[in-house]
């Protein structure tokens, strides 16, 4: 586990088996497991100590360069679905590991000593709703323009577009390339549209009350970027002096030298020009993870000067990124947590304290996007199956935070992979239209959008007798609601343990269930029979018995 040490960060791997090489890769050296290789120390035990900058950082130990191993000692799991041990650096040269120990009586020291920087109304009221162009519509901007209303109809109130600059030629994979390859950070790629066009999609967005965020490509650009030959100082190079990105098997990216204070200042020129010209509202930030901190700071501080409800989304789970630079950090965490609750290697209470963990171990007010799907993992209802898939949507739909889509996640389309999907010709599957899903989907956001109680209201659980069932209020100052979701397939008699909510159901309305057949009783007022999956949400306030 990591620990602090006298120079930087300790980290002590003892291998089961005699090895050759040990390293350590993570964010914090780009993943590169071939610069930081660890000292034999004896008795299979290998060690290291780095100079790591404050944040959250995630990593592996690599053995013999081809075995990327969790740290066993570390019982810090990273929430983005990709298995990574965790820890966090504070200014101090501290080294925090989160446990499940943390909770509201004992909270972590960024929530103790820091709050998160204030963001927009907007953004906390937001649905994000991810997508690509070219597999969204084959019209490009026009296409889009097309479907705002589909969109609108779902509920979403805010657009993620996907990188649709030029992508760059050299060492392409596939037919279209990697779109985050970006080959000009000014273009457009005309097989979207045009610049008026885009303005024009993006002022209907607006004018139906959506907002649009812009992905941007924070650390790298394809490896012939039009700056590599204006400015090939902006990139970082190899030992034998080749522009290369240091994240592995990545050869159609140059990384871009944060060393260099003008590459900086030309990078947030382009940004502006986005913001500016084409009235994004925001921007997702590619890889913020192995992003200075400091330089995600300075790009708060230009784009806020321009427009004062600028959002920034980090794609990362780090804690820092709250308290100057960033509105929303990652966390996919759900998808995990109700796999296991699924299949019974974790239970409600496991939940409830996987959950304040995170909530009490980030800064104050710190809002993280939560997400079922995002482009480097598969479809939900792949990962847990088509009918898991419905309640893990109740969850996310009803938890706090702020929910995001992946295009097509809504009425259950199941070909697309990972964004590696649209390397080549694709097209979401419109004709497998699943309309119960979207139905599902469409009545959650509009259930999230419409009362506060659930965009920035409280979550406070509800324990209940079934391990396999979730129960939690969600109340603002004005709504109270009492949602329950099971996980089980199995139909069930709930009893919750707190008496206050159970007499609070003698007059409570049932606004919504996904169950099928009569409503679900509520015996004695102490039991509710709830069907395998099925997802119930009650209204508890005074509204409710209108």
């Amino acid at each position: 586990m990591p620990t602090k040490g006298k120079h930087g960060v300790r980290f002590e791997y003892v291998a089961e088996r005699d090895v050759q090489r040990v390293s350590v890769a993570g964010t914090f050296n780009n993943w590169n497991n071939l610069r930081n290789a660890m000292t034999n120390r004896g008795n299979r035990v290998w060690e290291i100590e780095l100079d790591i900058p404050k944040g959250r950082h995630l990593y592996k130990i690599v053995v013999e360069d081809t075995e990327w191993l969790l740290d066993p000692t570390n019982p810090n799991i990273s929430e983005d679905g990709q298995n990574n041990s965790a820890f966090t650096v504070t200014e101090a040269g501290d080294v925090l590991i989160r446990t499940t120990d943390i909770d509201e009586q004992h909270p972590g020291f960024l929530y103790q000593h820091f709050c998160a920087l204030e963001s927009p109304e907007w953004i906390r009221q937001a649905v994000i709703y991810q997508l690509h162009l070219r597999a969204f519509d084959e019209q490009g901007f026009q296409g889009l323009t097309n479907r705002l209303g589909y969109l609108r109809e779902l509920g979403v109130n805010t657009l993620w577009m996907m990188p649709f600059q030029l992508v760059g030629e050299q060492n392409r994979t596939g037919t279209y390339g990697d779109p985050y390859a970006v080959r000009d950070y000014y273009s457009i790629d005309g097989h979207y549209g045009t610049a008026e066009e885009l303005k024009q999609l993006i002022g209907a967005a607006h004018a139906s009350g959506m907002r649009v965020i812009m992905d941007w490509v924070m650390n790298r650009g394809s490896i012939d970027h039009v700056w590599t030959r204006e400015h090939p100082e902006y990139f970082t190079r190899n030992e034998q002096g080749e522009l290369y990105y240091e994240v592995p098997n990545r050869i159609c990216f140059a990384g871009l030298n944060f060393d260099n204070p003008e590459m900086r200042e030309r990078v947030v020129e382009a940004m502006v020009y986005w913001l500016t010209t084409f009235d994004f509202d925001g921007f997702r930030l590619d890889d913020s993870d192995i992003t200075p901190l400091d330089f995600l700071n300075d790009i708060r501080q230009e784009l806020s000067s321009i427009r004062e409800d600028v959002v920034l989304i980090s794609q990362s789970y780090d804690e820092y990124h709250h308290m100057e630079a960033c509105d929303l950090t990652y966390d996919g965490s759900l998808r995990d947590v109700i796999r296991g609750i699924s299949d019974r290697t974790l239970t409600q209470r496991d939940f409830m304290r996987i959950y304040d963990s995170y909530t009490y171990s980030f800064p104050r007010g710190a809002l993280r996007m939560r997400w079922l799907e995002e482009k480097e993992q598969p479809r939900i209802s792949e990962y847990l199956g088509y009918e898991l898939a419905k309640p893990a949507a109740s969850i996310l739909m009803t938890v706090e935070g702020v929910p995001s889509l992946m295009m097509g996640q809504e009425f259950n389309e199941g070909t697309l992979r990972t964004w590696a999907s649209l390397f080549e010709e694709y097209r979401l599957d419109w004709e497998r239209f699943d309309r119960e899903m979207y139905a599902h989907y469409q009545t959650l956001i509009r259930l999230r959008t419409r009362h506060a109680a659930f965009w920035k209201g409280k979550l406070e659980f509800v324990p209940n007798s079934e391990q396999s069932v979730l129960s939690y209020i969600r109340s603002s100052e004005e709504e109270r609601f009492l949602v329950i979701v099971s996980l089980s397939e199995l139909p069930l008699r709930v009893r919750l343990a707190d008496a206050t909510t159970t007499g609070e159901l003698m007059n409570s309305r049932l606004i919504y269930r996904t169950g099928q057949g009569a409503e679900p009783g509520v015996e004695d007022r102490s039991e509710i029979v709830v069907a395998g999956y099925e997802t119930l949400i009650y209204r508890l306030d005074k509204a409710a018995q209108v």
